[in-house]
């Protein structure tokens, strides 16, 4: 009967020292996540229009390829970006379609200059889709004034729908010198029709909140008055 029970405490402590054993490695890990944690670059999402208070006309939009295109902007409050906050927001009409290879082209400038002058990993926007085959994009211009078109993508859903593209590393905006401040430059959004009928056709679309997803630039905290 002794025997049987000191059998039973030798089992029961050989399933428990494993346990005990990988205790410490599990520590050092959850250690190492905690610091890599606290050393990860935060980004924060800040909004660069919102189309709340800013004034679009007709005289912000453009046309190009051809001679017979139509179109018209309107700050719009019927039924804004479901965002939490917005109150209003950018109603877009274009008349216009697809050439093959190229396409019409409506450009919508900002009605302000929007300028960035923190690191930006990604832009993001709001678009009500009416299931039109639409591409809407966005040209930015880097720190070396360099123009870059970057696709959000189609406008071939219904609703409200948040779309992003991401800054990859052709878009220089990294300072030369830790002192020298360089930035960024929303120079206009374009839409772009794909449609496929010979003729031209209406195209309706609204946007809201232009946001992008940033952090403070890294600055130089080292004195040389020594």
């Amino acid at each position: 009967m002794r025997k049987s029970i000191l059998f039973i405490l030798i089992a029961a402590c050989a399933l428990i020292m494993p346990a005990y054993s990988q205790d410490p490695a599990k520590s050092e890990e959850k250690k190492a996540e905690k610091k890599e944690a606290s050393t990860t670059t935060v980004y924060n999402e800040e909004v660069l229009e919102d189309f709340e208070t800013t004034q679009f006309t007709n005289k912000d939009i453009e046309f190009k390829v051809t001679t017979y295109q139509q179109g018209g902007v309107e700050i719009r409050d019927e039924n804004p970006a479901p965002t939490g906050s917005s109150k209003k927001y950018l109603g877009v009409k274009f008349f216009g379609k697809s050439l093959g290879n190229s396409s019409d082209v409506l450009i919508i400038k900002p009605a302000k200059e929007i300028i960035i002058d923190k690191y930006c990993r990604q832009i993001s926007i709001w678009a009500y889709g009416r299931k039109i085959a639409g591409e809407l994009s966005i040209l930015i211009r880097d720190a070396n004034e360099v123009n870059h078109r970057l696709v959000f993508g189609r406008l071939n859903h219904l609703g409200w729908r948040k779309l992003s593209v991401k800054l990859d590393k052709r878009i220089s905006q990294t300072d030369d010198y830790l002192n020298q401040k360089r930035v960024l430059k929303i120079v206009q959004l374009q839409y772009r029709p794909m449609n496929v009928t010979r003729l031209p056709i209406w195209h309706y679309f609204y946007l809201d909140e232009l946001t992008g997803t940033m952090r403070e630039k890294y600055t130089d905290r080292q004195s040389d008055d020594w």
